[in-house]
C-alpha cells in the first residue's frame, strides 16, 4: 500500500470492513427488515442470512484460488459496485427467489472486500493492533446503526435499510484503493512461509473460536428465558454488551503492544471459559447480565489476537484468505452443533480444542519475534 493510503489505513480499511460485513453485524435488523418486506416470519426467512454468509465463504475460496493462479486480480471497485447494486435492487425486489439470488451475489461481493481488508490488516507491522482497531470501529458502526435504523425505518419505510447500505457501499468507492503486495512478497522480504500443518491449525483455530462463540451467542436468549429475563431487558443487556465488545477490542489493541501477547491470549481463553460456566450455571439475573457483558468483551478481545497470530504465522496470506470461510462456516454451524443437556460441556470442550489449535501458533509467533 502506498504511503498516502497507508497513513489512513486503519480508518479506510475499517470502513470497508464494517460496510462489507453489515449484514452479519446488523443481522437482527436485517431479518426484521426482510420479514416486514415479505410479510413473513423471521424464522421462515433466516435461511436467507445463511445463504448470504456462505457467499462470504465462497468469496474466500475464490480469493485463495485466484492468489494461487496469479493470473487474475480482484477488482475492488467492481465488487463495491456489485455490492451497492444488489443492496439497491433488494429494496425493490418482491420475488423471494430473485431476492435470494441477489443476496447470494451480495454475499460474494461483500466477501471479496472482506478478504482484501483482512489481507491489508494482516500485512501491518502489528496485525493484532490493526485488527483490534478495525473490530473496535465495527462495534461503533453497528452500535450507531442499531440506534438509528429503527427510527429511519419507522419514518421512511423498510426500504431505507437497503438504501442506506447501498449508499454506504457507494461511499467506499471514494476511499483509497488497496495496493496489492507483489506475488513474491515473502521471498523479497525473507518472511517465513507456513507449512500445511500450520495452515490447518490456523484455520481450525479461527473456525473453533467462532463456532464456540456463535453457539454460545445463540443460547443467550434461552438462558435469559430460563431466568425469566424479559425480552426488553435482554435487548438492553445486549446493547450494553456492545459497549463491552468495543472495550474488548480496545484491550486487544493494547495487548498487541505488550510482549506478553501469548500469555494474555491464553488467559483470555481461560477467562472466557469461566464466564461461559457462570453464564450457564447462574440462577441470578444480575450475574446473567454480568456474564453476557463479559462474554462479549472477551469475544472481541480474543478475535483480534487470533487474527494477528495467524497473520504472523503465514506471511503468504493463505490462512487469512481462507479465514473468512472458516469464520462464516463456524458462525453458521455454531447454533446447530449444541445438543440439549450438553451445551455447557460442549462449549468448554470447544474452547479446549481452540486452545490446542492456537497454542502451537502462539509458540511459533514467540520464536519469530525473538528472532
Amino acid at each position: 500500500m502506498n504511503s498516502a493510503s497507508s497513513k489512513y489505513l486503519y480508518l479506510s480499511t475499517s470502513m470497508k470492513l464494517a460496510v462489507a460485513s453489515s449484514i452479519f453485524l446488523l443481522l437482527p435488523s436485517y431479518l426484521n427488515a426482510i420479514s416486514i418486506q415479505f410479510e413473513t416470519s423471521v424464522y421462515d426467512l433466516s435461511y436467507l442470512a445463511t445463504v448470504e454468509l456462505f457467499g462470504f465463504a465462497l468469496a474466500s475460496v475464490i480469493c485463495y484460488l485466484l492468489a494461487k493462479s496469479r493470473s487474475i486480480k480482484i477488482n475492488e471497485r467492481f465488487a463495491m459496485l456489485v455490492l451497492a447494486g444488489t443492496h439497491f435492487a433488494s429494496a425493490y425486489c418482491s420475488d423471494i427467489s430473485l431476492f435470494l439470488a441477489l443476496r447470494a451475489i451480495s454475499g460474494v461481493a461483500a466477501g471479496l472486500i472482506l478478504v482484501l481488508c483482512y489481507e491489508a490488516l494482516s500485512h501491518e507491522a502489528n496485525p493484532d493492533l490493526a485488527f483490534g482497531k478495525a473490530i473496535a470501529f465495527q462495534m461503533l458502526y453497528s452500535g450507531f446503526l442499531f440506534l438509528c435504523l429503527p427510527y429511519l425505518i419507522q419514518d421512511f419505510g423498510v426500504d431505507t435499510f437497503f438504501f442506506l447500505l447501498a449508499g454506504l457501499s457507494v461511499f467506499l468507492l471514494l476511499l483509497p484503493k488497496f495496493s496489492p503486495l507483489p506475488s513474491d512478497f515473502t521471498e523479497v522480504y525473507s518472511l517465513p512461509k507456513a507449512d500445511l500443518s500450520t495452515k490447518l491449525l490456523g484455520l481450525a483455530a479461527v473456525f473453533m473460536i467462532i463456532l464456540t462463540h456463535s453457539g454460545c451467542w445463540s443460547m443467550l436468549s434461552v438462558v435469559g428465558d430460563k431466568l425469566q429475563v424479559l425480552p426488553t431487558e435482554q435487548g438492553q443487556v445486549l446493547a450494553i454488551g456492545t459497549m463491552f465488545s468495543l472495550f474488548g477490542a480496545v484491550l486487544a489493541s493494547l495487548a498487541s503492544l505488550s510482549r506478553f501477547k501469548k500469555a494474555l491470549t491464553i488467559a483470555g481463553l481461560f477467562s472466557q471459559g469461566v464466564v461461559i460456566v457462570l453464564l450457564f450455571t447462574t440462577e441470578s439475573q444480575l450475574l446473567y447480565f454480568v456474564a453476557v457483558s463479559l462474554f462479549m468483551l472477551f469475544w472481541n478481545f480474543l478475535l483480534p489476537l487470533f487474527m494477528g497470530t495467524i497473520s504472523e504465522s503465514d506471511h503468504s496470506g493463505d490462512i487469512i484468505r481462507l479465514s473468512v470461510a472458516a469464520q462464516t462456516t463456524g458462525a453458521a454451524l455454531g447454533p446447530y452443533v449444541l445438543l440439549k443437556g450438553w451445551v455447557l460441556s460442549e462449549l468448554v470442550i470447544f474452547l479446549a480444542i481452540t486452545l490446542i489449535c492456537i497454542f502451537p501458533l502462539l509458540s511459533h509467533r514467540r520464536a519469530v519475534s525473538v528472532k
